[in-house]
């Protein structure tokens, strides 16, 4: 199949085989919810405990976890300091300070160049 301008090869965004694995899955589900139950009732309190914690993960969801963030600057202050010393880069880039003091009137006079200064 030519690939056409514009339009997507692969409209679903899925890799190909997914369907086929996806069924396949699904047939295993049954097989492995056992198998969960099983281990569960372990005499092994390590493998009762990895299975109860996948059962429970999975019917009631993972624990939420609560975290705590101290901020002390905000994107924008940080965005704000940075746009400031740029600016006072800029500014010291293009302040150019030329130091001179005017020719005495005899060397205007004599002009190397042959110009007349009167």
């Amino acid at each position: 199949m030519p690939f056409v301008k514009g339009k997507s090869g692969n409209p679903t965004g899925k890799a190909r085989g997914y369907a086929q694995m996806a069924r396949r899955l699904e047939d295993m589900t049954p097989r492995a919810l056992t198998r969960l139950g099983k281990l569960a009732e372990s005499d092994n309190e390590t493998v009762a405990l990895a299975a109860c914690r996948d059962i429970l993960d999975r019917s009631l969801g993972k624990a939420k976890q609560n975290v705590a963030v101290d901020v002390q600057h905000s994107l924008s202050d940080m965005h704000l300091a940075a746009l400031k010393v740029l600016s006072e880069r800029a500014r010291i880039a293009q302040s150019v300070t030329i130091e001179a003091e005017p020719l005495p009137k005899a060397e205007l006079a004599h002009d190397p160049t042959g110009a007349s200064h009167d």
